[in-house]
């Protein structure tokens, strides 16, 4: 406490510097969890349209279940072409209107729907699918997941890049603020320490004040977090409604990440006073 007042600027500057970067990594690593979960929903919502050429009822029963059979497949749906249309007519809305003259003449297929166990196996069950003889064609949203899977997987290395670079910001801000203690403390350190005190009595204080420090820092940035995650989560609820753009719920990713930050900033803070004391105590 007597150091907070000596320094009292300068404590004030790192908690509000620090509570800043704090809150950057806890922004990065909510945007991470999202960017995650997006891209598994996208994935576990990929299906095989398998479009068939003119068969019978009992030649489409024969077709689904030969592909029931194929390993990685967990289901596979008959959408016939009358409810294939019925569909697409549907989702235009008002405009679906239009394309009821094409009721009596229907130019789309029947078609099987398939789903696999694992995102990663579509390809190769899509592959097996197309040589069938009773099958037209076969398609699959393989560029968009593909370019998505990329995507997020570049966005995690660059935030993971990002969080290792605050983490030695907020280090390097923590160990200014001590080293200004530990140097006007400094002959009474090494005295200390030529009189038999350990290393570990004269870093205790240290280690105090460096984890109160990363504490304050952390309950401000996750008191930032919070709000601020509220806030973004109710607006995309209400006036964003795009089906696989879904963020985490608040609960219970909130609390997780809040106890995240706050054991980070204690972390940080001693890490910093380590910093700080090391030289000093090679006497």
């Amino acid at each position: 406490m007597n150091n907070f007042k000596r320094n009292g600027w300068m404590t004030v500057a790192s908690v509000s510097s620090l509570s800043m970067m704090i809150f950057l990594v806890g922004v990065t690593f909510l945007i991470l969890l999202n960017l995650n979960h997006m891209t598994t929903k996208v994935e576990q919502n990929v299906e095989i349209h398998a479009y068939l050429k003119n068969i019978n009822s009992e030649e489409q029963k024969t077709l689904s279940d030969t592909i029931q059979s194929y390993s990685h497949v967990s289901s596979v749906r008959f959408i016939s072409k009358n409810k294939g249309l019925q569909s697409f007519m549907k989702n235009l809305g008002d405009e679906g209107a239009a394309f009821q003259t094409l009721k009596n003449d229907n130019p789309l297929n029947d078609e099987l729907v398939i789903k696999t166990e694992q995102p990663k196996d579509v390809a190769d069950v899509a592959k097996k699918i197309e040589k069938l003889a009773l099958v037209d064609k076969v398609s699959y949203a393989k560029n968009v997941v593909g370019s998505l899977v990329t995507a997020t997987k570049i966005a995690r290395l660059a935030g993971i890049i990002f969080i290792i670079f605050l983490t030695f910001t907020a280090v390097h801000s923590i160990t200014n603020t001590i080293k200004i203690t530990v140097l006007a403390r400094k002959d009474e350190i090494q005295l200390r320490k030529l009189i038999g005190a350990t290393n570990h009595f004269i870093r205790f204080p240290f280690f105090i004040e460096g984890s109160f420090i990363g504490l304050l820092g952390a309950l401000f940035a996750s008191l930032l977090v919070t709000i601020g995650y509220y806030f973004v989560y109710m607006y995309f609820s209400k006036y964003i409604d795009i089906g696989f753009f879904e963020l985490l719920s608040p609960s219970p990713l909130i609390p997780f990440s809040c106890l995240f930050l706050l054991i980070f900033g204690v972390f940080i803070g001693i890490w910093g006073a380590t910093s700080s004391i090391r030289r000093i105590l090679k006497v």
